[in-house]
């Protein structure tokens, strides 16, 4: 089965709502095995949405909608539908008995607009609604179908979970679908791909890359109608993946990458703090994250590049300042937090960090009290993107340095 996504708002395509729902179903539909063949966003414009819907069932065997079910004049997803397959919208009876219950029981009498939320066409079937007034719709017409739900997340969520994934797992029939996600630093998306070109481009079992917040994710995914053929499947196509990428591989599914870079502390009985200046707080947060590490994180030091730099009594723009206020921030946490290794991770934007596009030198240091490993990057992009890529290169770097990887300069 193939399916497409379609968002529904003009508050989404005027940029005044980022689209989650659609993040969401996307992830739902690999988990079934169901193929993406695209994501839309409309306005709400009726001619627009039964286009949209037209379109997507050009490559598709299954249109999912979200939003448009409301009781409002731009509420038009119902009536889209039935102007795609030339039907009359009719009041259900059992339908409108749940409206005014809904309001009865909240203490007032349905709004007349809400009566549209009633509505059925013969080739749907109602999907309830526990959350909200908006019930959805479930369409079979011929060998293709149409699922339609609420844009509220809170709504659309249960109603998907509840109403939609039963009726599509038995669409679907006994089909198997086995996956595992394999997670990597120290590489970026388009070299892993390069790297597993020939892996990506088999039909079985399928494999895609994500860049993440925690690094790359590759995803495995066979669809079968054997469990153990399928099992079979990921497991080779695993242990080759792991052949190519073996230096950049930190887990899989089970393993956060707190605990992947700080699991050999275990071993030492060693402990780490932190200090982030320009990052946001990256290092922070992600240790932070994890209550598996407490044992070995002791906390972290979060602030400003300029208030490291004062800190440090180095000038801000000083050639060569960011390696000078890393050593110094490394040494400092490590001492403040009372821990056996100090990292800091020192980012100073060189230009207008509300740009589209600025220059960084980013600074990571990791000291020991008696050996400081450093290493010195330099990038330009968004200002959220360096922060995120300086976050994961300190998390290479940390990875790589207990390992003794990193160059000794002290």
């Amino acid at each position: 089965m193939r399916a497409a996504i379609l968002s529904i708002g003009s508050e989404l395509i005027d940029g005044f709502l980022t689209d989650t729902n659609a993040t969401f179903l996307a992830r739902e539909l690999v988990e079934l095995g169901i193929e993406l063949t695209g994501v839309f966003q409309v306005g709400d414009d009726r001619r627009r949405i039964t286009r949209a819907l037209r379109r997507a069932w050009e490559d598709a065997d299954l249109a999912i909608t979200t939003g448009g079910l409301g009781p409002t004049e731009d509420d038009l997803t119902r009536e889209a539908i039935a102007d795609l397959l030339g039907e009359l919208p009719t009041v259900d009876p059992g339908l409108l008995d749940n409206l005014e219950a809904y309001f009865a029981a909240r203490g007032t009498s349905m709004p007349p607009s809400n009566i549209k939320q009633a509505w059925l066409i013969p080739s749907a079937t109602a999907l309830p609604n526990p959350l909200g007034t908006a019930p959805g719709w479930f369409v079979q017409h011929d060998d293709r179908f149409i699922i339609s739900m609420p844009g509220v997340p809170r709504e659309m969520r249960r109603m998907w979970r509840e109403q939609a994934v039963p009726r599509l797992v038995s669409l679907l029939g006994d089909r198997v679908v086995v996956s595992r996600t394999l997670k990597a630093i120290g590489i970026g998306e388009s070299a892993a791909e390069e790297m597993i070109i020939d892996i990506i481009h088999r039909e079985h079992p399928r494999v895609a890359t994500y860049a993440k917040n925690d690094g790359l994710h590759i995803r495995i995914t066979a669809i079968t109608q054997n469990r153990r053929q399928a099992e079979q499947a990921v497991s080779r196509t695993e242990q080759e993946i792991r052949q190519i990428l073996s230096q950049y591989i930190y887990g899989d599914d089970q393993v956060s990458l707190p605990v992947a870079l700080l699991a050999p502390l275990e071993a030492t009985r060693e402990t780490l703090a932190t200090s982030d200046a320009g990052s946001g707080g990256f290092l922070a947060a992600l240790f932070s994250s994890d209550a598996d590490v407490e044992a070995w994180y002791r906390g972290g030091l979060v602030r400003s590049y300029e208030q490291a730099a004062a800190t440090s009594g180095i000038a801000p723009d000083s050639p060569g300042g960011t390696r000078e206020i890393a050593a110094r921030e490394a040494a400092m946490a490590r001492s403040l937090l009372n821990a056996n290794l100090g990292l800091a991770l020192i980012v100073r934007l060189n230009g207008n960090a509300s740009r589209d596009r600025t220059r960084a030198d980013i600074a990571l240091c990791l000291f020991t009290g008696t050996s400081i490993f450093e290493r010195q990057h330099e990038l330009v992009a968004a200002a959220t993107e360096i922060r995120r890529r300086a976050g994961l290169w300190a998390a290479d770097f940390l990875r790589d340095s207990l390992g003794s990887n990193a160059r000794r300069t002290g």
